[in-house]
């Protein structure tokens, strides 16, 4: 018997290269049966009514997605590909994405392109909080309503019922990424899987100062709004303020209850500006993050408790979401020039171009 001696570079590349399968120029299927196993194996039975319709349902929002977020002006999606009724079988995407040198190189292009945005849909399309939003959203902003205070007088506050208040510039509640944003990010990081997705859901503080940040997650500590043993450590980035030195400077202030803060953060600043060299930051390097924009963040995860009206059997799992605090100063820099948002935006959907349209 001859051995086997074909072997695909591109499934070794995905298997134990190190390439994000939407890096693969190319797949390596030859008739639709090979192409409904393959989808199969990935998890859609085109068998099933309910399987061709998600397909189907993910084909679309994937074509929608491309043209308001990826294309620039003058650029269109071959209709043999983005008509459904031209394409009429999901397996001819794959089949096309499977050609080599063609009479129409850009048709086979595009393919690849769009089931590459495809994938990525998919993922978010079954992760669990796409099916449990408001089990995960309530579970989870639950306990920062209980101590965020709100007045048309005195503002926003971080009040415990017995202990410290704490003044507020902003606080905001992020109820979900939206689903271009996390497509965007999940094509523009290569080593990004929807499950990794830390950042879907999340808060942010903006505090009247710098001494406040650090009095904020105290607070969030001690009134085990956040378990410390929940934490994703190597998820957390602080560009804001030193640990070491904020520690210094606090352990050699007098212990004066009428202290203003306005005095201790003058005193933080003018340490960060004398002994800069002694700063010890935690960066996550972020490339699409300008080094302008400074801020606290880390990701912590909630047990979420789901009962399922069909059973009414209950059932629980962790899910992450992001606190993210900052002062006004560094807010008001993240609103304009290569720190802001947009900015931000626009350099995560340059990146996923790129990745999607090679």
């Amino acid at each position: 018997m001859n051995l086997n001696m074909e072997f695909d570079p591109e499934v070794f590349g995905s298997l134990i290269g190190g390439r994000a399968v939407v890096e693969t120029p190319k797949l390596n299927l030859k008739s639709k049966e090979e192409a409904y196993t393959y989808l199969k194996s990935y998890g859609y039975d085109m068998q099933v009514d309910s399987d061709r319709e998600k397909i189907w349902q993910i084909h679309s929002r994937a074509v929608i997605y491309m043209r308001t977020q990826l294309l620039h002006d003058g650029e269109t999606i071959p209709d043999e590909i983005a008509d459904p009724k031209k394409l009429d079988d999901i397996a001819n995407l794959l089949l096309l994405a499977s050609q080599r040198a063609s009479s129409e190189p850009t048709l086979h292009q595009w393919t690849c392109a769009l089931l590459r945005v495809m994938h990525v849909v998919s993922q978010l399309h079954n992760d669990l909080f796409n099916y449990f939003s408001l089990e995960i959203q309530e579970d989870i902003f639950r306990p920062y309503r209980q101590f965020v205070q709100k007045d048309s007088v005195s503002g926003i506050k971080l009040v415990a019922p017995e202990g410290e208040s704490i003044p507020l510039q902003k606080f905001d509640m992020k109820p979900f990424k939206d689903s271009d944003s996390a497509i965007t990010k999940l094509l523009a990081k290569p080593d990004e899987v929807a499950f990794g997705l830390m950042d879907k859901i999340g808060v942010r503080f903006v505090t009247p100062t710098l001494f406040d940040v650090f009095r904020v997650m105290r607070f969030l500590v001690e009134n085990h709004v956040v378990s410390p043993a929940n934490i994703i450590p190597n998820q957390s980035n602080n560009t804001l303020f030193p640990v070491n030195l904020f520690l210094e400077v606090v352990e050699g202030l007098p212990r004066t209850p009428d202290m203003p803060v306005t005095e201790v953060d003058q005193r933080l600043k003018d340490r960060l500006l004398k002994e800069a060299g002694k700063a010890r930051f935690l960066e996550k390097h972020n490339v699409f993050t300008s080094r302008e924009y400074r801020f606290i963040k880390f990701i912590t995860r909630q047990l979420v408790r789901v009962t399922l009206p069909e059973t009414q059997k209950s059932f629980s799992f962790f899910y992450p979401y992001e606190v993210q605090i900052l002062d006004y100063d560094h807010y008001l820099k993240s609103l304009s020039g290569p720190a802001s948002h947009d900015e931000y935006k626009a350099r995560q959907r340059e990146r996923a171009r790129e990745r999607v349209l090679v």
